[in-house]
């Protein structure tokens, strides 16, 4: 008999960690990542120069930060949430790459950057979005606990 570890492995984790964020608030998420954006935007025009690229990138990474960090925070039980409490930089790397690979594409298509300054806003948002993910999976273990079932 062999010992296998109770780890999984890199893409087991990767589906763990998408069903973990599935349950966030994401019709909140979707809200507050439009307002962010809108009130970006207007303080944009209001200092003279209109861009869709900077406010669009900012809406998309409030949009994952309050998705994948109200999953988080929700109450109850869940064994995918509680491995995501228990693996918080795993976890984070989800929402991180999901705002990395939408900023990149809003920054190609909406900017004049081109692909390497497209490609530096995609991965510094998305190095952003991972650390706070993680912050605050760190936090969600002393708050609220999600004990395995």
């Amino acid at each position: 008999m062999t010992y296998e570890p109770d780890v999984p492995r890199r893409s087991d984790s990767t589906w763990i960690a998408v069903g973990a964020a599935s349950q966030g608030p994401w019709p909140a998420a979707l809200a507050g990542g439009a307002v962010a954006g809108g009130l970006d935007l207007a303080l944009h025009v209001l200092g003279g120069h209109l861009t869709v690229a900077g406010p669009l990138s900012f809406g998309l990474a409030v949009f994952f930060l309050i998705g994948a960090g109200g999953a988080l925070l929700r109450r109850g039980h869940d064994r995918t949430r509680a491995w995501a409490q228990q693996h918080p930089w795993s976890y984070a790397l989800v929402p991180g790459a999901g705002t990395a690979a939408t900023v990149f594409a809003s920054f190609l298509l909406f900017s004049g950057d081109g692909p390497f300054g497209s490609l530096w806003e995609g991965l510094s948002d998305g190095l952003g979005v991972l650390l706070l993910i993680a912050i605050i999976g760190y936090v969600s273990r002393g708050v609220r606990p999600a004990s395995r079932r």
